[in-house]
């Protein structure tokens, strides 16, 4: 018996290609990650149904494959995304770079901060050791400031 091939599950399959070539932009914008993610999802769970669909009716499935690549690697993205814009994901990614695994702070133990590191503005010569380091101290600075200005 010969199998017929039809067009079973295409239609479901171009809206998931779609869903899912709409959600890699969507991804990689910092600010629109969440309309790539609800892109990606709704464009993978398509492109399932067309894919039974299509093994049921003998249909083509390569579209159907392309469109849940497309839908998962823009899911992907834009998950990257919010973890890293997320309060916890830029938690752990500050804990990382202070533990210095990646080098973090270890570049700035190193340095010199006295040499040419003067700062200010026309006869302002003062050196970044010679700043207060504490709030307190740095209030105190600015009430000497005003009572030298008047």
């Amino acid at each position: 018996m010969e199998e017929q091939r039809s067009n079973a599950g295409q239609g479901l399959g171009i809206a998931g290609l779609v869903l899912g070539i709409m959600a890699i932009p969507m991804g990689i914008i910092p600010c629109t990650f969440y309309l790539g993610i609800l892109f990606g999802i709704i464009g993978l769970v398509l492109s399932i149904v067309a894919l039974t669909q299509a093994q049921r009716g003998y249909g083509p499935k390569g579209l159907i494959i392309a469109a849940m690549i497309c839908s998962v690697v823009g899911f992907s993205f834009a998950s990257v995304w919010g973890f890293f814009l997320s309060r916890d994901g830029g938690r752990i990614v500050k804990e990382i770079i202070h533990q210095s695994r990646f080098g973090g702070s270890d570049q700035f133990d190193n340095m010199d901060w006295n040499a040419d590191t003067t700062r200010g503005f026309g006869d302002d010569t003062t050196t970044w050791s010679d700043q207060p380091s504490d709030m307190k101290g740095m209030t105190d600075s600015l009430k000497n400031l005003e009572t030298d200005g008047q």
